[in-house]
């Protein structure tokens, strides 16, 4: 009679096992990447501001900076800018609430 549960409960344990390092595996990839990440940003963050506008590689720096931190930003890789990130959306929606407003003046 155990011997009808022992097979399942092997089995649902070894499967719940498997998962739990899945998932574990998922959350330290995340939390170094995220560190590799921000220390990409800094490093590129000092070129850029080594640069100046003349520089035949500023654009470039500059694009790539740029791209790299609004990919930060949408995966929430500035816990401490999470006020001013807020902040700037209140700001963003008034830009096109006013251009909304400005659009059915002139229509």
């Amino acid at each position: 009679m155990v011997g009808v549960f022992t097979g399942p409960a092997i089995a649902w344990v070894t499967l719940f096992g498997v998962l739990m390092l899945i998932v574990l595996s998922a959350g330290v990839y995340w939390l170094f990447n995220k560190q590799v990440r921000l220390r990409e940003i800094a490093i590129l963050r000092e070129k850029l501001s080594r640069l100046t506008t003349m520089d035949p590689e500023y654009g470039a720096v500059r694009a790539l900076y740029t791209s790299m931190v609004i990919d930060a930003q949408r995966w929430h890789f500035f816990h401490s800018d999470a006020a001013s990130a807020d902040h700037g959306g209140g700001h963003h929606a008034g830009g096109n609430d006013a251009g909304a407003v400005g659009g059915a003046d002139h229509g």
